[in-house]
């Protein structure tokens, strides 16, 4: 029998709980998104510059994608089903979309299913791409760092025993890249792990 040692890390999609797995990359800054404002608040204040409003906003709505990606994927693990076919819709890049399908194939073919969810201690809004105050968000990008907190989550094998590496960090950095779609959605595009406590 072949015992697989895992390691949590957020994607994600993503978050997500990701486990050593092809959808979370590791690498540096995305290059070419400028900064933006420092919070994805839905409500800024009177003073602020019609475009940093427009940014918090979009970015608002980038940010409820991903939190609903995680929340599918971890209903997903936890019930031992692929996600895959749900999650189509929220994926932008084919690697994405394959990175998805390898962690589906993984928990099918190892029997894994995880304990407990993923729960994001923080989201900051990093960078912004795209003109704010056009009309559609088509070919936008939302930079987040993702604080993913995985202390009470645990992937099981179906013996009981954890697949998760001894050691690894319960709260990780995760670079979270969300892109928006012609028809409106925001999809996430690319997740980097990174091994920055949080």
């Amino acid at each position: 029998m072949t015992r697989t040692t895992t390691r949590l890390r957020g994607v994600a999609a993503a978050a997500v709980l990701c486990l050593g797995l092809a959808a979370c990359q590791s690498g540096g800054d995305e290059p070419g998104v400028p900064e933006a404002s420092p919070s994805a608040s839905a409500s800024p204040s009177p003073s602020v510059e019609p475009s940093q409003a427009a940014i918090a906003e979009r970015a608002a709505e980038a940010e409820q994608r991903y939190r609903e990606y995680l929340e599918i994927t971890d209903r997903h693990r936890i019930e031992g089903t692929r996600a895959s076919q749900e999650l189509f819709p929220y994926l932008g890049e084919p690697e994405t979309w394959d990175g998805v399908e390898a962690d589906d194939d993984l928990y099918a073919t190892e029997g894994l299913k995880q304990v407990g969810q993923t729960r994001i201690a923080s989201i900051k809004v990093t960078g912004y791409d795209g003109d704010p105050l056009a009309d559609g968000i088509g070919g936008h990008r939302v930079k987040f760092a993702v604080c993913l907190d995985n202390s009470e989550v645990d992937v099981v094998r179906e013996d009981g025993t954890s697949a998760v590496r001894k050691g690894q960090p319960r709260r990780t950095i995760v670079k979270v890249f969300m892109q928006g779609q012609d028809d409106g959605r925001w999809t996430a595009n690319k997740f980097t792990a990174t091994d920055k406590k949080c």
